[in-house]
């Protein structure tokens, strides 16, 4: 019974971690490459001192207060998507990626924070509606959920999304962040740690739960063992 219970704790403890330990299908998703693995409608600039001045731009940076002085600083050493929002189009995408999937559920995650603004600023100030899609077909676009921010307060507080897609077959999955708000005034933000990843099959969990009721029952016959 030992040798049996060892043997399940093994596959138990391995398919938990594989479960815990979840593989990031999107490409560079934390920006810790910088400007790669997407496209956005907005314009890119090198990230420094003022950079994001104008309406429509994106920097990959720290702190946001770095590349405009009228938003919050962040504190966070990683690298983090900046957005100074478009007043162009509707809803314009502030990041978009492509990638080929299996049949089954996924999970996607994602964190947004309004960045605008600091005392100096005495402009209006525009919310942002972030708006996390997927789409089959890259024409006809699903909402996974949104982000609306809520201006002066909740500058640089980061907020946390998340959804689950499901794939019907291999195929190519287009994944989206597209902004409902256009004004020109605040609508600044940043985006950072978008993730999916594949959701295990019911018989996985299914062999992890029987791996922990072998454990379970090993520790009760040793425990009645020890007592006798």
């Amino acid at each position: 019974m030992r040798v049996l219970a060892s043997t399940a704790l093994a596959a138990s403890l391995a398919l938990a971690g594989s479960a815990h330990a979840a593989v990031n299908l999107i490409v560079n998703g934390d920006f810790e490459s910088g400007n790669t693995g997407f496209t956005s409608d907005h314009a890119y600039v090198a990230p420094g001192p003022g950079a994001l001045w104008g309406e429509g731009l994106y920097t990959i940076g720290t702190d946001p207060n770095v590349v405009q002085p009228y938003w919050v600083s962040i504190d966070n050493p990683t690298n983090m998507l900046i957005v100074n929002g478009s007043t162009k189009g509707s809803q314009p995408v502030v990041w978009e990626q492509s990638l080929t999937v299996g049949p089954g559920a996924y999970a996607f995650s994602a964190d947004a924070a309004n960045v605008c603004c600091n005392s100096l600023y005495k402009g209006v100030n525009a919310a942002s509606n972030l708006l996390f899609q997927y789409s089959f077909d890259g024409v006809h676009f699903t909402d996974i959920g949104h982000i609306l921010t809520t201006p002066p307060g909740d500058a640089g507080s980061f907020y946390a999304l998340a959804g689950t897609i499901f794939s019907a077959t291999t195929q190519t999955l287009t994944l989206r962040i597209a902004n409902d708000v256009t004004a020109a005034g605040g609508n600044d933000f940043a985006i950072d740690n978008i993730f999916l990843s594949s959701i295990p099959e019911p018989a996985t969990w299914g062999m992890m739960i029987a791996g922990f009721g072998l454990i379970g029952a090993s520790l009760r016959r040793r425990r009645g063992m020890l007592a006798a």
